[in-house]
């Protein structure tokens, strides 16, 4: 198997797990602080978790350019050079432990999430994703025995608090606090100094409807903001996954000077996305609601249907935003990120003291929407890649907003969309069944 593969499979494998288990926390979170604490419980604390996950990307300053950096140096046979670069990475995380004074809560989740962010970038930048998928899953035992105290905050500081013992272990134990580099720390702080917008802008959009529902409407807004987007947000697992297994390989690629190999994947990777993501959506349309209503005892509404909406843009997109930023072009995803973010922000600036709920989910679609037709133009005009890939989101979009007439029109706009892409299904199906006659 070409080494491009087994780096694909073992980093999909590890997303598998770990990323799984971070998306499931904060359902189960959700769904047991609903039921023990009430809505408005819950909606003040995932306010919280949701600022101090917004704290930790300026604590983890460095982490996509180690990531990045590391693995685009394994391409270009730099190995030793790799040591220099985690030393300055890991300690920038500990600066949030001057946060104590004012929130001890705040401080230590913050720290402990940057922690966490510049492990998964640098262990799958040296192409050992499945070392953090064992991280997580130890990590995870914390966070279910966290569920069963009383502190509302003690399943994710046991979580993430395990994950950083094992961080400073791990890079103790193999020796990876090496002597650190003049010039490896200029680049870790020019490429940073670019991508930090962008990661900040993308990080807004996930954890700043949790508590921009808080400031601008209430904590019941918040409570429902907090069970719909803990549900629609599991959507995100599998372009996480692909994320986490690709973008090591677009740096990895750049690094040996391969762009053909970049615009082929990112194209393939959107187009197999798209798919699986409007099919579950109809799926979540059709049944979602009831069941949501009956794990958090009360109804989500029709926010419920634009967050699903919204996430299916922000899956579409993210290929060809993660190409940008592992190549050559951090500075156009930035750009791109950040408008996204402050198109959100007045959008919710002006819809949710008015219409509460459904006012934060349009805000997060018409963020998404800005950053898919940014990527949509600069990743045709700086990669090659075919806008045209987008092509199955929005006749999926135009199907689904049916609901918004008759939750009867879903199914036939179901049989629609699969006859529409009875092409893609049929690759799908060669791809996963092997060919006759052929060795295993």
């Amino acid at each position: 198997m070409k080494y491009e593969k087994r780096i694909l499979v073992r980093h999909s494998v590890a997303s598998v797990i770990a990323l799984g288990i971070m998306g499931i926390t904060r359902f189960l979170y959700s769904a047991v602080v609903s039921r023990r604490f009430g809505v408005e419980e819950l909606g003040l604390a995932n306010a919280l978790i949701s600022k101090a996950f917004l704290v930790a990307i300026p604590l983890s300053f460095f982490a996509v350019a180690l990531g990045k950096y590391a693995s685009e140096f394994l391409g270009s046979g730099r190995e030793n050079e790799v040591r220099s670069l985690a030393l300055p990475s890991f300690l920038l995380p500990l600066a949030g432990l001057t946060l104590l004074p004012y929130s001890p809560h705040l401080a230590l989740l913050s720290t402990f999430r940057a922690v966490q962010l510049t492990l998964r970038s640098f262990l799958y930048g040296i192409h050992r994703g499945e070392h953090y998928a064992y991280a997580i899953l130890v990590a995870f035992v914390g966070f279910i025995v966290g569920l069963f105290l009383p502190d509302l905050f003690a399943p994710y500081l046991l979580f993430l608090g395990t994950v950083t013992v094992i961080a400073f272990a791990y890079l103790l134990h193999f020796g990876y606090f090496g002597k650190p580099d003049l010039s490896h720390l200029l680049l870790l702080a020019s490429y940073s100094a670019y991508s930090f917008l962008g990661t900040l802008s993308g990080i807004f959009l996930v954890q700043g409807p949790y508590f921009m529902a808080e400031i601008l409407g209430n904590a019941e807004v918040a409570g429902v903001v907090s069970a719909v987007l803990s549900t629609a947000f599991l959507l995100t697992y599998l372009p996480q996954v692909l994320q986490s297994a690709i973008m090591p390989l677009f740096s990895y690629k750049h690094g040996e000077g391969d762009e053909s190999y970049v615009k082929e994947l990112a194209e393939k990777t959107t187009v197999f996305l798209s798919f699986v993501t409007v099919s579950a959506v109809f799926v979540l349309m059709i049944v979602g609601r009831k069941l949501l209503e009956l794990v958090f005892n009360f109804d989500v509404g029709p926010s419920f249907y634009i967050a699903l909406m919204a996430v299916e843009v922000y899956i579409a997109y993210n290929p060809s935003i993660v190409a940008l930023n592992s190549t050559a072009y951090v500075k156009t995803g930035t750009v791109i990120s950040t408008l996204g973010a402050l198109v959100a922000l007045a959008s919710w600036y002006a819809l949710i003291p008015k219409t509460g709920a459904e006012g934060v989910m349009v805000g997060l679609l018409m963020g998404y929407g800005a950053i898919l037709v940014g990527t949509a133009i600069n990743a045709s005009r700086l990669l090659n890649v075919s806008p045209r890939i987008y092509a199955h989101l929005v006749v999926g979009l135009l199907l689904q907003s049916s609901v918004f007439v008759s939750s009867y029109a879903l199914l036939p706009g179901f049989a629609a969309f699969l006859a529409y892409e009875w092409k893609t299904i049929k690759e799908i199906v060669g791809l996963i069944r092997p060919s006759r006659g052929r060795e295993p």
